[in-house]
């Protein structure tokens, strides 16, 4: 469960009452597929491809249409948007509806969140199957109706293609090497991938090792690079016992902090040794992020190793 909640938090940091409405789509050629994911929308108008997300953004009004992948039923993921889970995300739901997307049962949710000094209205499109959950958000300033409207047409035009085939890899602009080291490839979710020991997400193995890498989807003000990643770290399900220590560190000609910390799982009270490193490219950031179950350093300096080999596109 712990892994589960730890994926889950690194790739998900985010009306008129329809009743039970019903959406058959079918895939046109005005869809666009968002490369890495089995989704094809139809983007607004004026949209182009996101810059550091999957999906579709304007720049010039600040909205945008973001897709998730997590691994997991559609049973279990949809109970966590309710509008006090929501809240305590910062977003204030407004209204929440069932409905179908080509067979599929899915939620719609519209709300706001205040963001860089700005009210953002939300919207919130989640379906899927037994084994993953599909996350439409889409966001656009309050004031901005009309690229409200356009944004949550584009939304209700999903095409989800269950049998895809995709390249994990193709939407992001980095690689990392873990053949040298025990970790499998598991999932790849957004601009994240999820290694584990038997590369199943989660892990049904007992050795619990795992590593995620993640980019930062906007720009953020790090001006106490230090400071940032203790306060990153400390926002993880696990509570912090102990730091090790905190190092700098550069990788691929990127500086930043490695950090090594002991705790235990907030919900399963498992002992976990923690290693992160937090890496600062133009007012973005890539976190590396690994954890173990082994009293022994053994499998953090596998971790460590597959660490050193990440390097940007």
């Amino acid at each position: 469960m712990l892994r589960k909640t730890l994926t889950t938090f690194f790739i998900f940091s985010s009306f008129i009452a329809w009743g039970q409405k019903k959406i058959d789509n079918n895939l046109t050629d005005d869809h666009k597929n968002i490369k890495g994911t089995k989704i094809s929308l139809i983007p607004p108008n004026g949209f182009t491809e996101g810059l550091n997300f999957l999906g579709f953004q304007q720049s010039a009004s600040g909205s945008s249409i973001m897709i998730l992948d997590i691994p997991g039923p559609y049973a279990e993921t949809s109970k966590g948007i309710t509008k006090e889970n929501m809240l305590s995300q910062g977003v204030e739901v407004k209204k929440i509806d069932q409905l179908t997307i080509n067979g599929l049962p899915a939620i719609f949710a519209t709300g706001t969140q205040n963001a860089y000094g700005n009210i953002y209205t939300k919207y919130i499109l989640l379906f899927g199957t037994d084994n993953e959950t599909v996350i439409i958000n889409g966001a656009y300033p309050e004031n901005l109706k009309k690229v409200g409207d356009e944004i949550k047409k584009s939304m209700l035009t999903a095409y989800y293609e269950a049998d895809k085939k995709i390249n994990p890899f193709e939407s992001l602009d980095y690689t990392i090497d873990v053949s040298e080291t025990k970790l499998k490839f598991g999932k790849s979710m957004s601009n994240s991938l999820i290694f584990t020991v038997d590369g199943q997400v989660p892990t049904t193995s007992n050795d619990k090792t795992s590593l995620i890498i993640a980019k930062s989807f906007s720009e953020v003000s790090t001006e106490d690079k230090k400071l940032f990643s203790l306060n990153r770290i400390k926002q993880i399900p696990i509570e912090i016992e102990d730091i090790a220590y905190t190092n700098e560190i550069t990788i691929d000609g990127i500086s930043g902090y490695e950090i090594l910390a002991k705790g235990k799982g907030k919900t399963s009270n498992e002992t976990e040794n923690i290693y992160q490193v937090i890496l600062f490219s133009d007012k973005l950031y890539y976190i590396l992020f690994g954890t173990s179950n082994d009293e022994t350093d053994k499998s953090l300096d596998e971790i460590k190793k597959a660490v050193k080999t990440f390097k940007r596109k």
